[in-house]
């Protein structure tokens, strides 16, 4: 289907320049290497939903043996990593809080004085630990004598 004329190394990958060119290629005539053996090996061109694995994590390795075709939610599967969920508690009430772990990262970043089990929760906490909204204020600072 395409005969494979040179190939590069570039953006983490293989490119190969092919004849005749492919439909795909970008404007110096590259496409992806591993692509282009998986469509001669097909003997059709890929659909926009379909993505070529490399079996050993090896992007260079582009042998027939080491790569498959894959959907992009089949690939999304493969390489999504089960991880367990993350035990708080609520720094208002005390209650505890099972939350996935991406969710919690953002919680902490967002929330200086602590992540809550609840927006009343949440409410509460801000209201007792901001002196802007009749929250305590700070001490007053002490000078020395």
């Amino acid at each position: 289907m395409f005969d494979i004329i040179s190939t590069c190394r570039g953006g983490g990958y293989m490119y190969a320049r092919t004849s005749p060119k492919h439909p795909n290629a970008n404007s110096k005539g590259l496409y992806p290497l591993h692509r282009v053996i998986m469509e001669n090996i097909l003997g059709r061109l890929l659909d926009r939903k379909e993505v070529v694995h490399h079996k050993d994590g090896n992007k260079f390795n582009n042998s027939d043996d080491n790569i498959e075709l894959m959907t992009i939610s089949e690939h999304s599967r493969h390489h999504s990593k089960m991880v367990d969920d993350i035990i708080d508690t609520c720094a208002y009430c005390g209650k505890e809080i099972i939350i996935k772990p991406h969710l919690y990262r953002l919680r902490v970043k967002r929330a200086k004085i602590g992540i809550s089990c609840s927006y009343s929760c949440a409410a509460k906490l801000f209201h007792n630990n901001n002196p802007k909204v009749g929250g305590s204020t700070p001490p007053p600072a002490t000078t020395p004598l």
